[in-house]
């Protein structure tokens, strides 16, 4: 009988060219069709329990595993492709395409699956599960020339960040301004080089979470007080606590509250999602006590300038 696992990629991935006896190509349809294994692209499958498993980041992810795995030749992940192998938050859905770059010359050509950047290979890369990406200060480069200003801002924040508080299993990368700046010097000019050195001005990897790095957008693009970020604020208790975002001018603490403060591991670090909530109300009590002003936001606020600007304002911003 076809054991699907001994022809697995990486142990999770099934490419039907592996399979090279008929009868076996007809035992593994009929485990398609019966929907055990889900089609990420035209001749790569993955188990649907596994596939059920994973969310958005690690699907879109899966789907450029399952590209490299099926091109023959090498193949340099580049743009939100690389961004998802570095673990690097991105906003709205995931599109089918996977990004790359190459040199046409050399053969490089779009396909349904695969958008081929026409810009040439670069010389450093680094391999993640398989899979060559573009460096972690060139994905932030390549993203900042052709996505959405709050898009890059939000992957520039994570990608500096990633200096101090790196993921295990992934390289190490140390990245400043002037690294990424430098970056963008071996780039021609006219190529998305002006947007880049904006995003790279404005980044800032104290940000903590993507919802922080979109009130730091909107709190520009509103023409508000700039807050100092991740200031420590001593509580009535004598506790020193760190906050999101800090006005001085305004006596003003603001906190972008994520779901994930409450859902996440890691900010949870071992507690309840009910302790985790208690512990944040005793905080802001603490910092409260000591006549600092308190406000905070959801997610539907912070991706909304029109509406953070007014909550703002109304907290006591100028």
């Amino acid at each position: 009988m076809l054991d699907p696992r001994t022809l697995a990629w990486r142990d999770h991935l099934v490419l039907t060219r592996d399979i090279t006896v008929a009868g076996d190509r007809r035992e593994f349809y009929r485990l398609v069709q019966r929907g055990e294994f889900v089609s990420l692209r035209r001749g790569v499958y993955m188990r649907r329990s596994r596939w059920d498993d994973l969310d958005e980041d690690a699907r879109y992810l899966a789907r450029v595993q399952a590209a490299v795995a099926f091109t023959r030749g090498s193949l340099v992940v580049s743009h939100l492709s690389a961004a998802a192998a570095w673990r690097l938050p991105w906003l709205g859905k995931y599109p089918f395409v996977i990004h790359a770059v190459g040199d046409f010359g050399n053969g490089g050509r779009h396909t349904s699956a695969i958008r081929m950047h026409a810009l040439s290979a670069p010389d450093e890369f680094e391999n993640i599960e398989g899979v060559t990406v573009t460096s972690l200060g060139r994905t932030v480069i390549d993203i900042a020339r052709t996505s959405s200003f709050v898009q890059a801002v939000v992957v520039a924040d994570a990608a500096l960040r990633r200096t101090k508080s790196p993921i295990p299993g992934l390289p190490l990368a140390t990245l400043t301004a002037d690294s990424l700046r430098a970056e963008i010097a071996l780039f021609p000019l006219r190529n998305g080089t002006a947007k880049a050195r904006r995003v790279v001005d404005f980044a800032d990897g104290r940000a903590d979470s993507p919802g922080e790095s979109i009130s730091r957008v909107n709190i520009s693009l509103a023409g508000l007080a700039a807050p100092i970020l991740q200031a420590p604020l001593r509580g009535a208790s004598g506790r020193l606590w760190e906050v999101d975002f800090w006005w001085p001018n305004f006596n003003l603490i603001g906190e972008f509250d994520g779901k994930a403060k409450y859902t996440d591991e890691k900010y949870l670090n071992g507690r309840t999602p009910q302790q985790a909530l208690y512990d944040e109300k005793m905080r802001e009590d603490d910092l409260r006590a000591a006549n600092h002003g308190f406000s905070r936001w959801p997610w539907a606020t912070a991706i909304s300038m029109p509406r953070l600007r007014e909550h703002l304002i109304q907290a006591g911003v100028r």
